[in-house]
């Protein structure tokens, strides 16, 4: 199965890209707004000489004429825009300036139609750079008619924006590129990768604020050499084969992925006899020569109706010979694994690390759920990585609750809560390849490892008092009993003191400061992704809102 990825990803990417103009412009002289509506007639905010899409697409009113778009004009669209099946809607002319994008802004009511947008996007940013569109929580781009029963079933994107640096897409609802149908065997197959909402690449990128559902792979980041900076938060995706890709085809290096706040769920309706997709919330793969580093996963939540045979997991970081992320210094804190809803077992784990081989990766405060899947049901998978750490983190509920092989560096496994059933005839821990028959057992395979504090603070509980989701009750086992890491909570981990609700949304109560001499203490840190303790236990939190610079070889 993966080693058809690069070959999949030079598909999409040679379907995608397109051709990179660069033109300067002088901000002063630039028109401050601009009104587009579907016939260039005046409707709901457009009324001050409205234009059409095709004004919009013509180079010739992009420049620095006082009636031209450039750094600093904001384009308004407004009404129901309806493209035709493999179209085109708007393709940018120019670049913005750094602290002066071109910004398009969804009107109230304002919706990009179409039965299937092209390949090239219902937007395509047409290699331009510092663009901002927003949708202002009301727009809403989406094929009517592209899925398994539905009368398209073609390549699709809806914005396209590769090689765009400074860029922002936010507050959007992003619909229906494909609607697969669970079971389906007339299957598409390799295209499902190149169905996607947004697929992008570049520096300084913002994606926030979007709900996002019904697509293949979702959220497409194919990252040229140099890409850094890309932050994506606060989004709502669901229906996906993926919801987030991260790779590349070409020797190339990325660094400083964010990926915080964001509520991920629901893949069942992927499903196909035989799996024809593997189904990954989070996919990080590259190539021979390629690198990334600096990622940053933090305070998510997955969850929801999800297939177990079929997916990979909620994070699948490949390793291997076949296409390896050489990934380093990646960091996991405050995520919510919720695996309880699947359908089946998963034998690669929901959480598969299987790169990291040089710098550190750091796995800490996260708490996992499993489902009763049977004995493969695998929680936790983490092999070839170097100086680990993983403390702090929960895992309920799984045939086998923790995978650890072939580590390197200064590795650290402590203060961590393993509960509920076995369902592996006890044999619910693997160390280098081997069963452990019991946690005493594992315990002593870490130890005779050299491996730092091999759980020697950490408890095995069939009953560790969470609720079926993971959420503590008063009575839970890991309250107060983890290792105090406000040492660690500092720079781009300053978020880790500070528990999480599920995507999205942080509790105030946060995690102490205190000294943690002796577990429990007050000035420990509950195990998991909820801080335990005072008023907050037993808590519910609050339900979340619902609302490329490419080298191809």
């Amino acid at each position: 199965m993966r080693t058809l990825r690069v070959a999949e990803l030079i598909a999409g990417i040679f379907f995608a890209l397109l051709s990179i103009t660069f033109g300067a412009h002088d901000a002063a002289a630039q028109a401050g707004n601009v009104y587009i509506t579907p016939d260039g007639s005046g409707q709901g905010a457009c009324t001050a000489s409205p234009q059409n899409p095709s004004w919009f697409n013509n180079s010739g009113n992009w420049g620095n004429g006082a009636n031209q778009i450039g750094p600093g004009t904001t384009v308004h669209l407004c009404g129901v825009f309806n493209g035709a099946a493999g179209s085109t809607l708007l393709s940018f002319q120019g670049s913005g300036a750094s602290g002066n994008p071109v910004t398009l802004v969804f009107e109230s009511g304002t919706q990009l139609n179409s039965p299937a947008w092209s390949g090239s996007g219902a937007i395509a940013t047409n290699g331009k750079s510092f663009i901002k569109i927003d949708g202002k929580n009301n727009g809403v781009i989406q094929n009517t008619a592209n899925g398994d029963s539905l009368s398209n079933r073609s390549i699709s994107t809806l914005i396209n924006a590769y090689s765009c640096s400074g860029c922002t897409i936010q507050n959007l609802t992003l619909a229906n590129v494909y609607v697969a149908v669970r079971g389906t065997t007339n299957v598409l197959g390799g295209p499902m990768t190149q169905m996607n909402s947004i697929a992008f690449s570049g520096s300084n990128w913002t994606i926030s604020g979007n709900t996002i559902h019904d697509c293949g792979w979702c959220l497409y980041n194919v990252f040229g050499n140099g890409d850094t900076n890309i932050q994506i938060s606060n989004n709502e995706i669901y229906n996906w084969d993926h919801a987030f890709m991260f790779a590349t085809s070409g020797a190339n290096a990325a660094s400083n992925l964010f990926f915080h706040d964001n509520n991920l769920h629901d893949n069942l309706n992927f499903e196909t006899t035989g799996c024809t997709y593997h189904l990954d919330g989070m996919h990080f793969f590259g190539t021979s020569g390629s690198s990334m580093s600096g990622i940053y996963v933090y305070n998510n939540w997955f969850h929801g109706s999800l297939s177990g045979p079929c997916s990979s997991g909620f994070i699948f970081m490949e390793g291997g010979s076949g296409t390896p992320s050489h990934a380093s210094n990646t960091n996991w804190w405050n995520n919510v694994f919720d695996a309880s809803g699947s359908a089946g077992a998963n034998a690669n784990g929901w959480v598969g690390i299987f790169s990291g081989e040089s710098g550190s990766t750091v796995f800490v405060n996260n708490t996992m759920v499993g489902t009763s899947g049977g004995d493969m049901n695998v929680c936790y998978n983490i092999k070839a990585v170097n100086n680990l750490t993983f403390e702090n983190n929960v895992v309920n509920n799984c045939g086998i609750q923790m995978g650890l092989g072939n580590l390197t560096g200064s590795i650290l496994v402590d203060y961590n809560v393993y509960g509920n059933s076995c369902q592996n005839g006890a044999n619910c821990f693997v160390f280098n390849g081997a069963f452990q028959g019991n946690f005493t057992t594992w315990k002593s395979a870490l130890k005779g490892a050299g491996i730092s504090g091999a759980d020697a603070h950490s408890t095995f509980n069939l009953t560790p008092n969470l609720s079926a989701a993971g959420i503590p009750s008063a009575s839970y086992v890991g309250s107060e009993w983890g290792a105090n890491l406000s040492s660690l909570a500092t720079g781009q981990l300053s978020s880790l003191s500070g528990d999480t609700t599920q995507g999205d949304t942080r509790s105030a109560v946060g995690r102490p400061s205190g000294s943690c001499s002796t577990q429990p203490s007050a000035g420990c840190w509950s195990v998991g992704a909820y801080q335990i303790s005072g008023n907050n236990a037993g808590a519910t939190p609050p339900n979340p809102p619902t609302s490329l610079s490419a080298t191809v070889n």
